[in-house]
């Protein structure tokens, strides 16, 4: 029998806002339960411990801000995305600045290594969806372009930041203006990665592998950023540098972190894992492996100084995994699990990410007399770092001019290094200080020329997270879809009547595209339930739903409208809500009452047991 359209009522939105709210304080207070500490009951302790004894799941509490990071996360998105139309990561961004700067006492319960910890998990997930989604035979053609991309802005920017430096700033010599410079010279991968793994699935660039070969060079940029600055703080913090020190540095560094880590570790893994990918079965199975591995090689490296290293092999782990099963069997088995990641990134790793990338921004860091050249120090060293873009950029002859201009683009946002090491000089003031090093001692011009430099690192670092963050984010968004060529049509439709609009998928709380266990792509709808999902996730079939009518076209001679989201209906969507007047399909039950197609929870966890 044919399933009868029927239209989503405001009895079923607020249905759904009731459903979502009490599954929500249902889900606070078995948290709070769980959650008491054990000082709530020490009737012995002192006024002292009692003012001390804070409950995670109450305000300044821990577990009660990284929900408050995703519930308005997932709510500056939504409506960035939904009502001006711009990427959603760009309202998380805002999000998190708000809480952070805004609003008084807000995320006081998440320390900065928490923030740290939750970010580099978020970008762990988004680091294996882009290794999946590489074209090594791109990669391999464009390997000498790649390294090029990757060296030469990154060094330009570095040089133009260091001699611009010592016009701005009197306490500033070579040496610390070359430290700002590599410090600033990184391009974020968080604001980037994802952008460019959108324009991938959606077949912008890919005919020449313009996304893959960004994608790579911006990892191993961010690497020899990283790398470089440790080389220049050993000869800043210490005035002497010998041979054998920086032949240590480059050499360990810089190779180890890049061919012995990067490539070597995560080629490693990823061979381990495809050899497991049978025995795993399932796709939850699958899943859990490629995250608890990525997890491994991220944090694992990090503890023992190869952090950009570990970021590096999780590209190169979801890319040799990807790759081994395609070759293996010709089809591509990782669709599965590269859709959960997905899911997983949409509904939580992106918001967590730039939520709290937004909330590393401190204002009060800020300092009014650096800010004016702080600002000019930013914006002449995009110049430079654009200029050598372009002219690395050069030898690409089948890259047109908008696409090198988009190149452009996607090399200027700052935000995850800049972040890491915006305090890092101040902080070895201060502690040197502290622990009365002999430089530091009975010497306070010294003092004061060193806490001078480190604060014109700390300010100028934040002020380029929020010059090229959001601005970039936005200008990536726009110019992707107008400067690549979109040769190949998107596994994710626009959906039909009553789906979201088309806006921006970034960070948006939208299903990706999915596809069987045995890899074959299925073109899905962006309205996909929790449940589809959830069934895929769990290995179950999924029925599959009767299209949808064909909208009624407009009368003729009338002009044609922009159909769009009422206020109501954003705010129906920020909270989960269906969204009064959407068209739905249902089908008589055993009863003889309607019911949504589709599988349900309680039926896949039946099937999967």
């Amino acid at each position: 029998m044919a399933p009868a359209p029927a239209k989503v009522t405001w009895t079923d939105t607020l249905y759904d806002i009731y459903y979502n709210l009490a599954m929500l304080g249902m889900f606070f207070l078995v948290m709070y339960v769980m959650l008491w500490p054990g000082c709530y009951r020490n009737e012995n302790a002192t006024p002292e411990e009692k003012a001390d004894c804070q409950h995670p799941g109450l305000p300044g509490g821990e577990v009660f801000d990284v929900v408050e990071v995703l519930f308005l996360g997932t709510v500056g998105g939504r409506i960035v995305s939904q009502v001006f139309r711009l990427p959603a990561l760009l309202g998380m961004l805002i999000a998190g600045y708000v809480l952070k700067n805004i609003i008084p006492d807000q995320l006081n319960g998440i320390s900065s290594s928490t923030n740290s910890t939750l970010r580099n998990m978020a970008l762990a997930i988004i680091m294996i969806r882009a290794g999946m989604g590489l074209d090594l035979k791109k990669l391999r053609e464009n390997a000498s372009m790649m390294g090029i991309l990757s060296c030469v802005p990154c060094i330009c920017e570095a040089l133009t930041v260091m001699c611009i430096t010592q016009l701005f700033f009197e306490s500033y010599n070579l040496t610390f203006g070359l430290l700002l410079g590599f410090c600033l010279a990184d391009v974020s991968p968080a604001v980037t990665t994802p952008l460019l793994i959108d324009f991938h699935e959606n077949g912008y660039g890919t005919s020449k592998g313009i996304p893959t070969i960004l994608l790579a060079a911006g990892s191993v940029n961010s690497v020899l950023a990283i790398v470089f600055y440790s080389v220049v703080w050993e000869f800043a913090m210490s005035g002497t540098l010998d041979g054998e020190k920086l032949g240590e540095i480059i050499g360990v560094k810089l190779f180890v972190q890049i061919f012995g880590v990067g490539v070597g570790a995560g080629l490693a893994a990823g061979v381990v894992v495809s050899y497991s990918w049978t025995a795993a079965g399932k796709a939850w199975k699958r899943f859990m492996l490629m995250f608890l591995v990525a997890m491994a090689l991220l944090f694992g490296f990090k503890r023992i100084g190869h952090g950009g290293g570990g970021t590096l092999a999780v590209l190169t782990f979801g890319a040799t995994v990807q790759h081994l099963k395609r070759a293996e069997t010709g089809i591509d088995s990782t669709a599965a699990v590269s859709s959960i990641i997905g899911y997983l990134w949409s509904n939580v790793g992106s918001i967590m990410l730039f939520t709290l990338l937004g909330a590393s921004v401190d204002q009060t860091k800020l300092d009014g007399k650096i800010v004016g050249f702080g600002f000019l120090t930013v914006l002449i060293g995009l110049v430079g770092r654009c200029i050598a873009t372009w002219l690395s950029a050069m030898p690409l002859r089948e890259w047109t001019f908008k696409e090198k201009c988009f190149t452009m683009v996607t090399w200027c946002p700052k935000a995850t290094v800049q972040a890491a090491l915006a305090t890092h000089a101040l902080d070895f003031v201060n502690k040197s200080v502290k622990d009365r090093e002999p430089e530091y001692v009975n010497n306070d011009s010294f003092v004061q020329l060193m806490t001078d430099r480190a604060e014109v690192i700390l300010t100028t670092a934040v002020l380029s997270i929020i010059m090229t963050a959001p601005l970039f984010a936005v200008l990536m968004s726009i110019t992707g879809k107008l400067w690549l060529t979109q040769e190949d049509a998107p596994l994710v439709s626009a959906g039909a009547p009553g789906a979201e609009p088309e806006a921006s998928t970034i960070g948006a709380v939208a299903p990706p595209a999915g596809g069987d266990d045995d890899g074959r792509p299925r073109r899905r709808s962006r309205g996909d339930s929790i449940q589809a999902v959830a069934a895929q996730f769990m290995g179950v079939e999924e029925e599959t739903p009767q299209p949808q009518p064909a909208a009624a076209e407009e009368p003729a001679g009338e002009p044609r409208r922009e159909r769009g989201i009422s206020l109501p209906g954003t705010l129906a969507k920020v909270i989960g809500a269906r969204v009064p007047g959407e068209t739905i399909f249902e089908e008589p039950g055993p009863d003889g009452n309607r019911r949504r197609r589709g599988v349900s929870m309680q039926e896949a966890a039946a099937r999967m047991s």
